[in-house]
């Protein structure tokens, strides 16, 4: 959702002067630098305190407040205005002259001029073409102090109060880069070779795949370790992946077909679902900082845990903003055994890890003393790994006096079972074709354009966009598989604006 200040500055002067006097703020609807009066403007409008009282004020004085903002906060802090307006009241559309005769925030038509005319809720545009349509919101900013009915099945919630959201600057918002890292995996397992080795995947072979990866690889970093760990783990999971008989891990044909034939949806929530429901990937094994005992299975249930780790944050506010550390103290409270439901924490041979060239074991962290050392270790590997990676939660970085902050994202609420209102798509972009017989893709193309891209032409870069040749050896590649020179070219024409002429001539001769 947008935050307050975005929401202003879509406003006229006069509308900003209605909302300041309604919520006794200030604004100089004079001054010259008028976007350093929004800012000031959306700082009082977004202190907590305000909002609460505000809030509290008008349900005391309309009651149907109380209704409309339960039903944004209950469906992910935005609502189709057809639907929230027939229950709440139009926010009439007016001019100055008719505002100002008519001052409809001192006779307002229902709940939603209220909320409208005292700045807690806006209204924008989602979709595109035949699917646009009006949307009233709660600003990013206002909906974490708003109060939120509980769930029934779980009456308390979790012990933890919200954080004031941070700066734009700070945050990293989720996004798909582990699915377009599967999309470069199976482009690169089509053209290239990746070998098994007793060890594990073949490190050259692994050096070759992970310059393409969106995120820049350091082997160094054990997160990016991890993360291409779990990459290759859910592929497989997925069935996307075979093993040959002399040791190559190749493409399973009708399961990746299957997948790319999805929409982008669905392809998160696939990723999503193979992590979640997968009994091999041990969580805790793959915590930075741990090691789990050598040549021993069965000791602990890492499905178990994740089921359990995943109901509690279901108890959390989408998209409100929490300190990571208040979480896991939260869970710590509530819930301190959810890995160990025994409650025994003498019984595993957890160590910390080894420091590069140590060859002596390491502290045991044996004791429920040790929690922190490990549940919490966990907990914030997961809350920070795999469900950021995964497109479930937002982050925002330490600032001066602050610590890490997370925010469960509108999908990550969807995949926990909340009801709330699907996440519109961003329009993809068509694909690009130069006069040097490169095709440029868009990073939020689809996974299927790009790997049909690959199938005919030699991979180039990943960041900031995907670059391929076009080269006679790629051309001969993809004649061995059957791919003609006119399928090529009817492929693009269907995916872009504009062939340039050379192009296409080369591509006709070819064909013919």
């Amino acid at each position: 959702m947008p935050i307050t200040e975005q929401m202003l500055k879509e406003y006229a002067p006069a509308l900003l002067d209605i909302i300041a006097q309604m919520r006794g703020a200030e604004f100089d609807a004079t001054a010259s630098n008028r976007l350093q009066s929004v800012t000031l403007l959306a700082e009082e409008l977004t202190n907590p305190t305000s909002i609460q009282f505000t809030y509290q004020d008008l349900v005391d004085t309309y009651p149907a407040v109380e209704q409309a903002v339960a039903l944004l906060l209950r469906t992910g802090g935005e609502v189709a205005e057809a639907d929230f307006t027939r229950e709440f009241g139009a926010i009439r559309a007016m001019g100055p002259a008719k505002m100002e005769r008519e001052s409809p925030w001192m006779q307002p038509e229902g709940a939603a001029e209220v909320l409208f005319y005292h700045g807690l809720v806006g209204r924008a545009f989602r979709g595109v073409g035949q699917e646009a349509h009006e949307i009233i919101y709660l600003p990013a900013d206002v909906a974490p102090w708003l109060p939120r009915a509980q769930s029934a099945s779980l009456p308390n919630g979790l012990p933890v109060t919200p954080a004031a959201p941070p700066q734009r600057s700070r945050t990293i918002n989720a996004d798909d880069f582990f699915l377009e890292d599967i999309g470069t995996l199976l482009g690169f397992l089509h053209s290239d070779t990746l070998r098994l080795t007793p060890t594990g995947p073949d490190a050259e072979d692994v050096d070759r795949f992970v310059k393409r990866l969106q995120i820049p690889f350091d082997e160094t970093m054990p997160d990016h370790s991890v993360r291409l760990a779990l990459l290759l783990h859910v592929a497989n999971r997925m069935g996307l992946l075979k093993r040959t008989e002399g040791g190559l891990i190749q493409l399973t044909g009708n399961r990746v077909r299957a997948f790319l034939a999805q929409t982008r949806a669905e392809q998160r929530q696939t990723l999503y679902d193979a992590w979640r429901e997968s009994p091999e990937w041990n969580d805790l094994c793959r915590t930075p900082g741990l090691e789990c005992p050598a040549g021993v299975s069965g000791w602990n249930d890492p499905l178990q845990t994740r089921t359990a780790v995943l109901e509690l944050l279901g108890r959390l506010q989408p998209n409100g903003w929490y300190r990571i550390s208040d979480v896991v103290a939260a869970i710590k409270q509530v819930q301190p055994d959810f890995q160990r439901p025994t409650g025994r924490y003498d019984e595993w041979s957890i160590r910390r890890a080894r420091t590069p060239g140590q060859t002596e074991p390491s502290e045991l962290l044996a004791g429920v003393e040790h929690w922190d050392d490990v549940e919490g270790a966990l907990l914030h590997f997961l809350l920070r790994g795999p469900l950021h990676w995964l497109g479930a939660l937002d982050l925002a970085e330490p600032s001066a006096g602050d610590e890490w902050l997370m925010s469960l994202t509108s999908w990550g609420a969807r995949w926990l079972g909340m009801d709330v209102v699907q996440p519109h798509e961003s329009p993809q972009r068509n694909l690009q074709v130069t006069d040097a017989f490169m095709i440029i893709l868009p990073v939020n193309a689809p996974i299927e354009d790009r790997f049909r891209v690959e199938r005919f032409a030699q991979w180039q870069q990943s960041f900031p966009t995907y670059q391929y040749q076009i080269t006679k050896r790629s051309l001969a590649r993809a004649a061995s598989d059957h791919i003609t020179s006119q399928q090529v070219l009817e492929f693009l024409a269907s995916r872009t604006r504009q062939i340039p002429d050379k192009v296409t001539a080369a591509l006709q001769r070819l064909g013919r």
